[in-house]
C-alpha cells in the first residue's frame, strides 16, 4: 500500500519507525508521501517526487489548527482550544494539496493515511477513485463542545470514506462512533461502495527486535554522569497533555517528605520543548522551567541535583541504555494517545534487575498494561508519588514478575500485528474486486 503522513522517514519517534517498517515490506510499487520542511515528498523504488514550494502561510494556517484546535479537542482539553475559521479554511486546502499531488500518481494500490493533520484526505482520495484507510495515533474525545461540533464533524464525516479507521483503544473507538451516531446518522449510504467504513482498535506495537535485550545501548556522557544513584526516568515533549508539571510537583513531594532519598536517587527528564510560537505550549514550557529551577533551589546540593533535565532529543541507542538502568519510568500524561515509550522501556528491560513502569491511567498504553504496571490517577500529584516509591521500593521478586508479564504482552502484540491488520483490511479480496470493478467503471 502506498502511505500519507505529516512526517517522513527518518523522523525521530515510534510511529516514524512503524510506517518505515511497513513501507519497506510493501515491494517496489508501494510510495511514501510526506511534508519535507516546504514540499510534498514521494519516494518509491521507481522515483523521487518533489512538488513546488508550499507557501508558507498555508503551512502555517495549517500548523497553528492542528495544533491550537484539533489537540486540545481530541485531548478533551477543549479550555486550551482556539478555533480560526480562516485556519480551518487554510488546513482544508492544505489537504486539497496532498490529494492533488497524489492524484498525478498512476497507482492504483491503496492508500494509509496517517492522523489528524491528513483527516480530509480519505474523501478527497475517494473522489479520485482511490481505496484508503487512516490511522488516528492520538485520542478521540468523550465529548465536544457545542461550539466546535461542525468542524469536527467535518473530520469525522471524511474519514468515514476510508474503507478502515484506525485508533489505539476500544474507548476511542466507541466514543469515535457514538459522536457519530450522535452527528452524522445519515452518512449510512454515503460510502462509494455502499458500506461504511470498519472502525478497529489495533494498538501500534512495537519492533521487539531493534530493541531486543541483545542492543545494549550506548552511553551518553550524561549516562555514565548518572552511575553513582539510581534514577526515574521520564521521556517525552513539553506539552500540556503530558502531565510533565505534575510530575515534577510529585517529585517535589517525595523529596519533601522523604528526606533520606535526597542525594540517594535522581529525576532524571528528557523533554524537549515542542510546537514553539503557541502561545499554550510556550507558557506550559516556562512553566516547567520554573518547577525544575524551583526544585533545584529547594534540593540540590554542590555534588547533587534532584532534576537532570534534558531538552535535546537522543538517538535511539542512548535511550535503550537509560531505559536499562532506569529504576522506574515514570510517564503520567493527562490523556495520550498510546505512548510508546512506555513500550520501549518495557522491551529493555532485561532479567538482571528490571526497571519497573508507573503508568497514568491517562496513556492509552494503560489499557494493554495496566495489569502490571503500577498504575495512577492522572493529574493527582499525590497519587504519582504514591505510585514513584512504591516501584522504587518494590521486592525484587515482584519487580521480575510483572517485567515478565509486560513482555508477554508486548510479543503478543508486535509492530507486524498492525501492519498486518490494514494490509488485511486493504487487500481483502472483496475490496480488491471492488476497485477493480471502479477501474473499470472509470
Amino acid at each position: 500500500m502506498n502511505i500519507v503522513s505529516y512526517r517522513g522517514p527518518g523522523m525521530a519517534g515510534g510511529v516514524s519507525t512503524a510506517l518505515d517498517r511497513l513501507y519497506q515490506s510493501g515491494g517496489r510499487n508501494q510510495s511514501w508521501w510526506y511534508l519535507d520542511q516546504d514540499q510534498v515528498k514521494s519516494q518509491s523504488s521507481v522515483r523521487l517526487y518533489n512538488s513546488e514550494k508550499i507557501p508558507s502561510q498555508l503551512r502555517d494556517a495549517h500548523y497553528r489548527f492542528c495544533n491550537e484546535f484539533i489537540w486540545p479537542i481530541m485531548h478533551d482539553l477543549a479550555e486550551h482550544a482556539v478555533y480560526k475559521e480562516d485556519d480551518y479554511f487554510l488546513y482544508s486546502r492544505f489537504n486539497a494539496t496532498f490529494a492533488a499531488h497524489i492524484d498525478r500518481q498512476e497507482s492504483q494500490n491503496p492508500y494509509f493515511v496517517q492522523d489528524y493533520q491528513l483527516a480530509l484526505l480519505p474523501k478527497l482520495l475517494e473522489r479520485q477513485g482511490r481505496e484508503s484507510a487512516i490511522f488516528w495515533h492520538i485520542p478521540w474525545p468523550k465529548s465536544v463542545p457545542q461550539e466546535y461540533v461542525a468542524p469536527i464533524v467535518d473530520l469525522a464525516r471524511a474519514m468515514l470514506s476510508a474503507r478502515a479507521i484506525g485508533f489505539h483503544t476500544q474507548e476511542y473507538v466507541d466514543n469515535f462512533n457514538s459522536f457519530v451516531e450522535k452527528h452524522l446518522t445519515f452518512m449510512a449510504s454515503s460510502r462509494l461502495f455502499g458500506k461504511l467504513a470498519e472502525v478497529v482498535a489495533a494498538p501500534l506495537g512495537l519492533d521487539l527486535e531493534h530493541w531486543s535485550e541483545e542492543n545494549e545501548g550506548k552511553a551518553s556522557t550524561l549516562a555514565q554522569q548518572l552511575q553513582s544513584t539510581p534514577f526515574i526516568l521520564s521521556v517525552e515533549r513539553a506539552d500540556y497533555t503530558k502531565g510533565v508539571v505534575d510530575r515534577l510537583k510529585a517529585i517535589d513531594l517525595i523529596f519533601e517528605r522523604n528526606p533520606e532519598l535526597r542525594e540517594t536517587i535522581t529525576f532524571v527528564q528528557i523533554c524537549g520543548r515542542t510546537r514553539p510560537g503557541i502561545k499554550a505550549y510556550d507558557n506550559y514550557w516556562k512553566a516547567c522551567q520554573e518547577e525544575i529551577n524551583h526544585l533545584q533551589e529547594k534540593y540540590g546540593t554542590e555534588n547533587w541535583k534532584p532534576v537532570v533535565s534534558i531538552s535535546q532529543s537522543l538517538n535511539s541507542d542512548e535511550l535503550t541504555y537509560l531505559y536499562r538502568k532506569a529504576a522506574v519510568m515514570l510517564v503520567s500524561p493527562v490523556r495520550d494517545g498510546l505512548n510508546l515509550t512506555a513500550k520501549e522501556f518495557i522491551a529493555c528491560q532485561t532479567s538482571e534487575r528490571p526497571g519497573i513502569l508507573a503508568l497514568s491511567t491517562g496513556a492509552g498504553v494503560a489499557k494493554e498494561f495496566s495489569r502490571y504496571a503500577v498504575t495512577f490517577e492522572p493529574g493527582n500529584v499525590e497519587a504519582i508519588a504514591a505510585a514513584t516509591l512504591r516501584c522504587l521500593n518494590m521486592p525484587s521478586t515482584q519487580r521480575h514478575r510483572r517485567t515478565l508479564k509486560l513482555k508477554q504482552n508486548l510479543q503478543a502484540n508486535p509492530l507486524q500485528l498492525w501492519c498486518d491488520t490494514f494490509t488485511n483490511v486493504l487487500y481483502s479480496d472483496e475490496n480488491v474486486a471492488q476497485l477493480e470493478l471502479h477501474r473499470q467503471e472509470a
